[in-house]
């Protein structure tokens, strides 16, 4: 059987690894505290940028939907000055 002190060496061993165990832990953390952060802040970082893109998209698109509007005024303005040139002809024809 292991005397006191042979007990108690054994036993202060254990705490001083408990300890370097715990200080280990502590450092853990704080390191993965700061990987988090740096991570939080590049997820904001990409975030912005892409609502940033998305804002110019909608510019662009915006800018596509009027030209679109203004083909399709001429486009449909051309089929009217089409459409009523043609009556007109068959009306002169018919008339004359």
């Amino acid at each position: 059987m292991p005397t006191v002190e042979e007990r108690l060496a054994s036993l202060e061993a254990k705490v001083d690894t408990m300890s370097d165990l715990r200080n280990l832990i502590v450092e853990l953390r704080g390191d993965m505290n700061w990987r988090f952060t740096d991570m939080n802040g590049r997820f904001t970082e990409l975030r912005e940028d892409m609502n940033r893109r998305f804002i110019d998209m909608r510019g662009d698109v915006k800018g596509l939907d009027q030209k679109v509007d203004r083909q399709f005024i001429w486009l449909v303005g051309t089929q009217l000055a089409l459409l009523l040139a043609a009556v007109g002809a068959l009306l002169g024809a018919y008339y004359r």
